[in-house]
C-alpha cells in the first residue's frame, strides 16, 4: 500500500549503492577524516627536515622556492620574449570518458613543466567547452582555477590568435619545426586517442587553412617506435628548446626510454652535438609559411 502511494505521488526510490560504491563511499570517508591528521604530520617532517639540514650548513631548497616559482609564472605570463604555447582542448566530443581524464592529467602535467621552468612559456588552454566534459575533469583539480595560463574558455585557438601566428604541431606534417618564433603560436593538440583517430589533428588544422609543423625527431634521433609522442612531451621539447637546449639534447631527455631513442650518428662518426638557435625574434619563419602541421 505504502510503495503505491509512493508510486502515484511521483515519489521514486533510491538505487541501492553497488559493494564498489559503497566502498569508494567510505573509503573517500576515510581520507576526508585523516586529512587533518596526515598535514600535521606532513608538517613535522618539513620542520625536522629543515633542523637536520640547518645542522648540517645544507641549503634549505636544492629547487627554485614556491616565491621563486610564483614569480617566475606571473613574469613569463607578459613577457614578450617567451614562447607562446596553447593546447587545443577542443575534443569534448571526441574522446572517451576515460581519455578526457588522462587529456587533463597531460594538462596538469604541462603546467607543473611549465611553472618549474626557466623560460616558461606563455600557455593557453584553448577550446574548452564550459560545463563539458573536459571542463568537469578540471573541476576535480583543487586549485586549477589558480593555475597561472589564460583558459579559453568556449573560443579555439583560431578566435585568440591572428591565423597567421599559428603553427599547428602534428607528426603528419612534411615542415620541419628548426626553430622557435616568439611571433608564433605554437598549438598541440590536446587529443587522447590511442590512434583511433588517425590524422585527425592534422586534417582539422588543414581545412582551417593553418601552417603545419613536425618536431625534427628523425633528423635528431633514431628511435625504435614510431615518432608519436604525447602532448606533453611535445610540451617538454619545446620547453627544453626554449631553455636553450639542442633539439638531440631536448628530445633525448624527454622521450620516453621504451622508445629506445639515440642521436643520431654522422657520416664521419661523431654524435650530432649542435647546439641550435632555439628562439628568435626577428620573425623569421619556425616554420616555413607557405607549408606547414600537432600530435606528435
Amino acid at each position: 500500500m505504502e510503495r503505491d502511494v509512493r508510486r502515484n505521488s511521483g515519489f521514486t526510490e533510491p538505487t541501492p549503492c553497488s559493494k564498489n560504491q559503497l566502498k569508494k563511499q567510505r573509503k573517500l570517508a576515510q581520507y576526508m577524516e585523516t586529512r587533518k591528521e596526515r598535514r600535521l604530520r606532513e608538517k613535522d617532517r618539513q620542520k625536522q627536515r629543515r633542523k637536520e639540514l640547518l645542522a648540517k650548513g645544507l641549503p634549505l631548497h636544492v629547487g627554485p622556492s614556491r616565491k621563486q616559482l610564483k614569480r617566475r609564472e606571473i613574469t613569463s605570463e607578459s613577457s614578450s620574449e617567451n614562447v607562446r604555447i596553447a593546447i587545443d582542448l577542443d575534443y569534448d566530443d571526441v574522446m572517451l570518458e576515460h581519455d578526457i581524464k588522462k587529456c587533463v592529467k597531460q594538462c596538469l602535467r604541462i603546467y607543473t613543466i611549465n611553472r618549474r621552468s626557466e623560460k616558461a612559456a606563455q600557455l593557453h588552454f584553448t577550446g574548452i567547452k564550459t560545463d563539458g566534459n573536459i571542463h568537469a575533469a578540471f573541476k576535480k583539480n583543487h586549485g586549477w582555477v589558480n593555475w597561472h595560463l589564460k583558459y579559453h574558455f568556449d573560443e579555439s585557438h583560431l578566435e585568440a590568435f591572428p591565423k597567421e601566428q599559428l603553427v599547428y604541431l602534428t607528426s603528419e606534417s612534411d615542415t620541419i619545426l628548426q626553430r622557435l618564433d616568439v611571433k608564433d603560436v605554437y598549438v598541440i593538440g590536446g587529443l587522447v586517442d590511442h590512434n583511433h583517430h588517425k590524422n585527425f589533428c592534422h586534417a582539422r588544422a588543414t581545412k582551417a587553412g593553418l601552417r603545419t609543423a613536425r618536431l625534427p625527431l628523425g633528423e635528431y634521433v633514431d628511435m625504435k617506435t614510431r615518432a608519436v609522442l604525447s602532448t606533453f612531451h611535445v610540451f617538454e621539447i619545446l620547453i627544453r628548446v626554449a631553455e636553450g637546449n639542442s633539439w638531440t639534447d631536448a628530445i633525448l631527455q624527454t622521450v620516453p626510454p621504451r622508445k629506445g631513442a639515440k642521436a643520431k650518428v654522422l657520416q664521419n662518426g661523431r654524435k650530432d652535438e649542435h647546439k641550435e638557435e632555439p628562439i628568435v625574434n626577428n620573425g623569421e619563419c619556425s616554420a616555413n609559411r607557405e607549408s606547414s602541421d600537432s600530435n606528435q
